[in-house]
């Protein structure tokens, strides 16, 4: 009689260790679908404040396939007779941390201030306008270069606090 009592029991704790898996790989995958539905709507690349910064979290070796997709972006920004285009220019630079991202990723930060309201910001439709023949290629260079898992966040600042020396 003990032994079935105590299968029960081990086939009782399988079930709830499988059941709080279960929970677990579902509240994984809803939230993983609601980090890349939030990502995916911040596409639009526009910005609804004064400032913003697009953090872009890239793979140590698509490092050279980023920074190359940024050159031939600053260089359409260069060429371009577009005033937006040229606005946007003035407030935009881009940097790279020098400390090591997650899952060994690169953080690149475009800083953007003063934003150009209404402006696409996105990196490809920039290039796209200037070099049509490339983009379809610098676009998929530019994929390529982000590290698994992460991309691109979108945020918008407000100004809280501004510092001024004493005159």
């Amino acid at each position: 009689m003990k032994p079935s009592v105590l299968n029960f029991a081990l086939k009782r704790r399988s079930a709830w260790g499988g059941i709080i898996v279960l929970v677990a790989v579902l509240f994984g995958v809803f939230l993983g679908m609601g980090i890349s539905s939030a990502t995916a709507t911040q596409t639009a690349r526009s910005f609804e404040s004064m400032s913003g910064m697009v953090l872009n979290y890239v793979s140590s070796s698509g490092v050279a396939d980023f920074e190359l997709v940024m050159a031939r972006l600053s260089e359409a920004l260069a060429k371009t007779e577009d005033t937006q285009r040229r606005q946007q220019a003035g407030g935009w630079r881009v940097y790279r941390a020098q400390e090591t991202g997650p899952n060994g990723s690169v953080l690149f930060v475009s800083f953007i201030d003063p934003v150009v309201a209404g402006a696409d910001y996105s990196v490809t439709q920039i290039i796209s306008e200037m070099f049509p023949s490339e983009v379809q290629t610098l676009y998929e260079t530019f994929m390529r270069a982000f590290a698994p898992g992460n991309g691109q966040i979108i945020v918008n600042l407000d100004l809280v606090q501004e510092f001024q020396l004493a005159q």
